[in-house]
This record gives structure tokens, sequence and C-alpha cells, in this order.
């Protein structure tokens, strides 16, 4: 990666950095000071020796989770260091995404409900997002959708009798927020998208309250 690009915000997620339970432990401990503690501070709140604790913070700072600066001087020997974490808050960065998903999807589309030409334009931004993800047909169509839909956050849930998928949730709206038709069809495009030949998926918004459902069926 060339040094002038910014490092992925991805990186940055505990996921990411594939740390132990034990580092975890730490970290969250880090977070709860948003100034950054000492070593001392999050042995102690732990309840572990604070050599262990530096132990584990190192650990972090080589990991990049965690980064260390001096605390201002108060006089002679050496000033202490402050452990500062680096993770973002998840549920921030989301709202944020969830935010400029909203903006873009009125520039696109203020509209309650779409004409021939958004429709279209919507269904072909989906497809798109979709050859860009790598979650077309060709990866494995229903075999991976129901894994694929868990993982970007629509809580996909599936009944005995039926070959249906309903979504419990949405990663792109905000609590009490109705999403846009717009992105609906933009969701609708991705999932034609990922679908085979042999395979037809159509998707049903809010067919209940706050569930929609996806209808597969045999081409």
């Amino acid at each position: 990666m060339p040094d002038s690009l910014p490092r992925p915000t991805t990186e940055l997620f505990p996921e990411a950095l594939n740390l132990s339970p034990k580092q975890r432990e730490v970290l969250t401990a880090v977070q709860r000071h948003p100034e950054g503690a000492k070593a001392g501070t999050v042995a102690e709140e732990l309840g572990m020796h604070v050599n262990t604790a530096r132990g584990h913070i190192d650990e972090l700072v080589n990991a990049g989770a965690v980064n260390v600066v001096s605390a201002p001087s108060k006089g002679r020997g050496r000033p202490s260091l402050i452990f500062q974490a680096r993770i973002p808050d998840n549920k921030a960065v989301a709202e944020e995404y969830i935010t400029l998903v909203e903006v873009l999807t009125t520039m696109l589309a203020d509209k309650e409900e779409l004409d021939d030409a958004a429709s279209a334009k919507a269904l072909e931004i989906g497809r798109r997002w979709a050859r860009a993800a790598g979650a077309d047909a060709s990866n494995g169509a229903l075999d991976t959708l129901f894994a694929t839909l868990r993982d970007m956050g629509f809580d996909p849930a599936t009944k005995p009798d039926s070959t249906d998928i309903e979504l419990h949730a949405c990663p792109f709206v905000s609590s009490g927020l109705e999403p846009s038709p717009f992105l609906c069809a933009v969701h609708a495009g991705f999932l034609q998208e990922t679908s085979d030949d042999d395979t037809s998926i159509t998707l049903v918004p809010r067919q209940h309250p706050n569930v929609c459902r996806l209808k597969i069926k045999p081409a």
C-alpha cells in the first residue's frame, strides 16, 4: 500500500487485530479513559500487577490498537506514559455511515415512490455493489447468502416450513426511521446479482412490522 494512502478504519476494529481475550480486556479498560490512562490505573481496575498490565499494553501498542504519549512533565524525572485507545467506536462509525447513506440517497431520489428511471438506477447500483463486494452468483449463491446477510447486519432468520428468509434488521436505517424506497431497490439489485440462473430472489420490504422478506423460488 502506498504510504500516501490512509489506513482503512476496518484495520483498527478489534476483529481485525486478532487480539487474545486478555488483550481485549486490557483494551476495554484503556477505552474507558477517553483522555488516556497510565498502566498503573489499568492494572488497578483489572486487579493485576502493573508489570502484567504494562506487558499487555505493550502488545496492544505493537498491534496498533493503543497509542502512547508522554504526560506533561511535573518536575524532574522521566514523564509518565499515557496510553490511549486507537480503536474506533463501531456504533459511532455505523451511525455516520448511515447518515452518509441517507444524504446520498436523498440526492439520488428524494421521493416516496420511485419512477421507472429511479428504480432502474437503484437496481443497477445494487448489482454493481454486489459485484464489487464479490457477492455474485459465481461465489456460491444461496449457500452463502444467509451468512452474507448476517455478516452485513440484516439479522436473517428462516422457518422450517419455508425457503423464504426474513430480515429482522437493516444496517442502513436509523432507529425509528423508515428506509428510503430507493435504498430498498438498491438492496433488491444486490440480491438479484447474488442469485444464480436457477433461483429467483425477490425482496418484499416491510411485509410485516419490522420485518422484510426474501422470497426465494426456482427461476
